[in-house]
């Protein structure tokens, strides 16, 4: 045992209760000042990995054989408790389940300052404010009064990191840390998170199943396949050539960016939106101060034809996910006009939209049932509009649960029992149920591993030619717009800022900060060749 060596995993073997495998025989370490990537597909074992460092694996499945060494000294479910928050601190994939949606965001971050670090109540306020300014969140003291469900997806992710890093730990679990983020703020939380890791001595365990970041960031990287430890090394190596098959088609899958195709695009659109604008008031401190509104959106246009796929692209809180919703009545907007197959949709009018129009999550925990079978909660629209009846139903759940790469026997599982990226083909699985016309793809593929994304995509794709599917695909992934997109829509501070071609907007963009989106998308090939250069 080195000095170094903050972190040893011996032999680390996971079970159910029935005794079937999850994680087998797995070992490696980390170094201080290292950052050690694990990556694989959806349900490899990366999550259930670090619960299991945390001593938080889920009900049902526990350690049968090998040991965990922090510092040198064994990690047992006392010696953890009394580290976690502090010494030892994680981000969780999923922020919405993680963070109290009682508390308002700074408290729950001065809580964590006065508990491990002493902080007085108002020395942890201010403290507080300041972690949130330097995750990049705007406006941090407003944002330190709100809660965590209103803020966006890619804030809540930045709260969590602050909270984490609030107790200065010595090793930092990043579970899936920037999936929900823009490509921008992505480069600037690992940018930060790299720093911390210098200044601070912190060794961090990225788990994730974007490459690119791991050929930018990390020192060294394990993969994981069905529970197995199959390859590790340093980045250049196991990433410039691998050895294993499976690594091999992660970084194809990785490197590969296929232009978007151009679908025969009917010209009556099947949606427009005529200068939909959105605010909501700012909390006041003192009730006779005036009342003031945040414009989220400004006045904005957006049409969609039958059988198109329309990317909405801009960083976190750009007003997109607001656009999105306010198109099929989920929000009601402030001002401008809905139309639909023609039909100007007005107050109750909006709720037709929901036979025709199903919408797809950022966060899947969030948006199923915990407590119902994933195969009731897809059935349940059938049953509700009469869809499907009787054997009907069971059989067009497996269908569906086939559509997405799930298997018939996972109707009967709780959404739990499924790590985040099955979740999130669950949700997809739930939308089409309804055979919509449009579909709002809220960053539905941000939780998924590549092969798994890739499917995904085929399967948009495909509905649109088989079925005329209309999409307004909302994503901050760059090669996925690529990819499947016929147009792309650039939003920046609630505004509308370019739209054209797929094509056009990707390899000539007009607005500088189009510009700037595209020179931050993280590419693999890119960053080996300047790690190798560097080398």
């Amino acid at each position: 045992m080195t000095t170094s060596r903050l972190l040893s995993v011996e032999n680390l073997t996971l079970h159910t209760h029935d005794q079937r495998v999850l994680v087998d025989d797995i070992s490696f370490h980390l170094d201080r000042r290292e950052i050690l990537a694990l990556v694989g597909e959806s349900g490899s074992g990366k999550t259930l990995t670090s619960l299991a460092l945390m001593h938080l694996l889920p009900e049902g499945v526990h350690q049968a054989a090998g040991r965990v060494l922090f510092n040198g000294e064994t990690l047992d479910a006392r010696k953890t408790l009394s580290l976690r928050g502090c010494r030892i601190a994680t981000v969780f994939q999923e922020p919405m389940t993680s963070m109290n949606p009682t508390l308002r965001i700074g408290e729950q971050i001065a809580e964590v300052l006065v508990r491990h670090r002493q902080f007085s109540w108002k020395q942890a306020q201010h403290e507080a404010i300041a972690l949130l300014d330097r995750v990049g969140i705007v406006n941090p003291a407003q944002r330190a009064r709100q809660y965590i469900h209103q803020l966006s997806g890619g804030m809540r992710q930045r709260v969590m990191i602050a909270s984490a890093i609030s107790g200065q730990p010595e090793l930092l679990i990043a579970d899936e840390p920037t999936t929900a983020l823009d490509v921008t703020i992505q480069a600037q939380i690992l940018a930060l998170l790299q720093g911390l890791q210098q200044e601070m001595g912190m060794g961090i365990l990225l788990i994730t199943h974007d490459l690119s970041v791991v050929a930018r960031y990390a020192d060294r990287v394990c993969v994981m396949q069905q529970g197995q430890l199959i390859e590790q090394g340093n980045v250049l190596d196991t990433l410039g050539a691998p050895n294993h098959p499976y690594t091999r088609k992660l970084v194809v899958a990785s490197a590969v960016h296929v232009p978007a195709a151009v679908a025969h695009v009917e010209q009556s659109p099947l949606l427009e939106l005529r200068n939909i604008s959105k605010s909501y008031p700012v909390p006041r401190r003192l009730p006779i101060w005036p009342a003031k509104r945040q414009t989220v959106l400004h006045p904005a246009n957006l049409s969609i034809a039958q059988g198109e796929i329309v990317g909405l692209i801009g960083e976190s809180g750009s007003g997109k996910t607001t656009l999105g919703s306010a198109a099929i009545g989920l929000i009601a907007a402030d001002g401008g006009e809905v139309h639909f197959q023609g039909e100007h949709l007005q107050g109750q009018q909006l709720k037709t939209l929901r036979r025709h129009a199903q919408i797809i999550f950022q966060d899947p925990y969030a948006s199923l049932n915990p407590k119902i079978s994933v195969g009731e909660q897809i059935a349940e629209p059938l049953r509700v509009w009469q869809l499907r009846k009787g054997a009907a139903i069971e059989e067009r759940v497996k269908e569906l649960l086939a559509l997405v790469g799930l298997k018939a026997e996972h109707a009967g599982r709780l959404p739990g029992a499924f790590s985040g990226g099955q979740r999130q083909r669950i949700a997809i699985a739930r939308a089409l149920a309804m055979e919509p016309k449009l579909l709002v793809a809220d960053e539905a593929v941000a939780a998924l591993d590549l092969s798994v994304r890739g499917q995904i995509l085929e399967l948009f794709n495909s509905l649109r030619h088989k079925l005329g599917l209309s999409v307004l695909f909302i994503s901050h992934d760059l090669s996925a717009v690529r990819q499947l997109c016929d147009r792309v829509v650039v939003m920046y501070h609630g505004k509308i800022v370019e739209s054209g071609s797929t094509e056009s907007v990707i390899n000539q963009p007009q607005d500088s900060y189009t510009r700037q989106l595209l020179a931050a998308a993280p590419d693999i090939q890119q960053a080996l060749a300047q790690r190798s250069t560097a080398a």
